[in-house]
């Protein structure tokens, strides 16, 4: 909906139906914003929330496990980097960049059991 439409309904607010028109009005708009962003919405703020968190868990695992073993392989590498990935979009701080810099730096094999 453009900023006319709202504009034109608005001004046809006045009398007997003005104040039906207004609310009508006020819903469509709020609609169109949620809409246009969806950020807005509360569920889809819940959403992001729930799922960045089970992101960060995720790297925080993985990064536990590599820690104790010392090292993390290129499957979990992979896995680690997809899930920062997704975090980051769901605008992640740097909690979830600081463990994937150190997954990064690890070494991916294990360690020689010969020396």
């Amino acid at each position: 909906m453009s900023i006319w439409a709202e504009i034109i309904l608005a001004m046809c607010g006045s009398g007997v139906l003005g104040g039906a028109l207004t609310a009508v009005t006020q819903h469509l708009i709020e609609v169109w914003r949620r809409k246009r962003d969806p950020e807005e919405d509360p569920k889809v703020k819940a959403r992001n929330v729930l799922s960045r968190h089970s992101g960060l868990r995720i790297l925080k695992d993985l990064h536990r496990d590599a820690v104790r073993r010392g090292w993390i392989d290129l499957d979990e590498l992979e896995e680690a980097q997809e899930v920062y990935a997704a975090y980051a979009e769901l605008g992640g701080n740097g909690a979830g960049t600081r463990i994937i810099n150190d997954l990064r730096g690890m070494r991916n094999y294990p360690p020689d059991p010969a020396k």
